[in-house]
């Protein structure tokens, strides 16, 4: 029951659609996607036309977040061109991995692949501005630090291009793992009450008390990570970039 429970919240789940002879990949959490990414759109489209200062102001006060707290201090005034990106990441990671807590939708970012994609959208822009900001040779001066003795010079380009890359691949893993982890955690707490409830009745009536707080607190834990989880990601990727842009 636990495993068809995780499975249900992290696991995707694919059925293809044939379309003259061709036959979509598409998945549960593609699907998830693609009505995260309608919502968002249409709710802000709703505040832009809308009545509501005090929305447009928290919208306003969103945008003016990530602009002085994640962009400018990361990469300077040639992020600025960014501010819409990294707007657009913070939210959909937000609207993601809170409708994971909500009971019966999907965790698409407990999901790697999803995480993985979104980490390959970051290595673009890291890799892709620096590529056209310094040019070949200027990109090429980026991964080989200043006063580097030449015959170190192609052991420290490895490295550095390596460096980079674990980079993006840790961008894709502490997403997943943090997401992951949290339902694995409430399943568990859940877990005690049948193990410890098949040693007798009341014994399960008396764990159910201790594992409903901790899962209470855990619950209360996970809605701030969920949070925390999308600006580190948003963060982490303004800082690779901001590192990318120039040479050491």
């Amino acid at each position: 029951m636990i495993e068809e429970i995780l499975a249900h919240h992290i696991l995707d789940h694919s059925f293809g659609i044939s379309l003259f002879g061709f036959t979509l990949p598409i998945t549960v959490h593609s699907l998830y996607m693609l009505g995260i990414s309608v919502a968002m759109f249409l709710i802000l489209v709703l505040i832009l036309h809308g009545k509501s200062p005090m929305l447009k102001g928290a919208v306003e006060a969103f945008v003016a977040f990530v602009r002085d707290d994640i962009v400018l201090p990361n990469m300077g005034e040639e992020g600025r061109r960014f501010i819409p990106f990294f707007s657009t990441m913070l939210l959909f990671l937000l609207f993601a991995n809170y409708l994971g807590l909500v009971p019966e939708a999907r965790t698409i970012t407990a999901n790697l692949s999803i995480t993985l994609g979104m980490a390959f959208v970051s290595g673009l822009l890291i890799l892709g501005y620096s590529l056209k900001l310094n040019g070949i040779g200027g990109f090429l001066k980026t991964f080989v630090p200043e006063g580097v003795p030449w015959p170190l010079i192609p052991l420290i380009f490895i490295l550095e291009v390596v460096s980079v890359i674990i980079r993006i691949f840790v961008l894709a893993i502490r997403l997943f793992a943090n997401m992951a982890a949290g339902h694995m955690v409430l399943l568990g707490l859940f877990s005690f009450i049948f193990i410890i409830g098949a040693k007798g009745v009341w014994a399960g009536f008396g764990s159910s008390v201790p594992v409903l707080v901790m899962t209470l607190f855990v619950t209360t834990l996970e809605l701030l990570v969920a949070a925390i989880q999308a600006y580190v990601f948003t963060l982490l990727t303004a800082i690779f970039t901001g590192l990318q842009m120039h040479s050491h």
